[in-house]
């Protein structure tokens, strides 16, 4: 199964419109981590599966489980501060992916067995290299995921460790 992910859009609408045109047809499954700005009846969310983020005022859910797939905003379960809360709910119920977004910094990390990725912000990404993201997650057996430059598509996934740095940082400020 081909998945694209976004997370972060904040009614940066033409950006998303091109990312969803493209992809449509390539991919499995397409899912919105919250934070789109729309309403959940916009067009431009019709193809994904959607979660409700910190800046979203329509009634999308908190959390959708779709695959053994765990789909969230992330800033109710705190993950400026780490994956506990999710690790816990992810082991309740056997979830092996965790896709969420809020911290506009993309990373693929695994805790515990669980794949816990962030495709950051198609708006703009934290980060010294000023470009926003997406990713696209295949999953043959092994689980294999790549991020990509919000405007040119052109796979960047080299940007995951400054994100990991970022969020060690986010990590320190907030206890």
């Amino acid at each position: 199964m081909k998945i694209l992910v976004v997370s972060d859009s904040h009614l940066y609408n033409e950006i998303l419109k091109k990312i969803t045109i493209y992809y449509k047809n390539k991919v499995d499954l397409m899912i919105h981590c919250g934070d789109s700005s729309l309403l959940k009846n916009d067009p431009i969310l019709k193809d994904y599966l959607c979660v409700k983020g910190n800046h979203d005022d329509d009634d999308f859910p908190i959390s959708i489980i779709k695959d053994n797939i765990l789909i969230t905003h992330g800033h109710k379960f705190g993950v400026y501060q780490g994956y506990q809360k999710l690790i816990s709910l992810c082991k309740e119920k056997q979830i092996q992916i965790c896709l969420h977004g809020h911290t506009h910094v993309p990373t693929h990390q695994i805790y515990e067995g669980i794949h816990f990725i962030n495709p950051g912000s198609t708006m703009i990404n934290r980060g010294s290299y000023g470009f926003g993201s997406f990713a696209v997650i295949d999953i043959q057996g092994d689980i294999d995921v790549h991020f990509y430059h919000h405007e040119t598509f052109e796979k960047c996934d080299y940007i995951i460790e400054e994100g990991l740095e970022l969020l060690e940082e986010f990590k320190n400020i907030v206890k």
